[in-house]
């Protein structure tokens, strides 16, 4: 992971919603390089998912 890539995911990790367009924007490189990077981040592994996190008190507790 170089250092591109390290700041990619440390805006992801903020914001997994964020589109392409504003990372590529705030990392100063093209959508295709934000999506090309995300993608082989996704394929290695070293990227595994996204996900929502709720506080306790916001799920249904039925």
């Amino acid at each position: 992971m170089d250092a591109l890539d390290e700041r990619l995911v440390t805006l992801l990790r903020h914001d997994a919603r964020r589109s392409v367009s504003d990372l590529a924007v705030d990392l100063g490189v093209s959508r295709a390089t934000v999506r090309a990077r995300m993608e082989r981040l996704e394929k290695s592994g070293e990227i595994i998912g996204y996900t929502v996190v709720l506080r306790a008190d916001a799920v249904d507790q039925r």
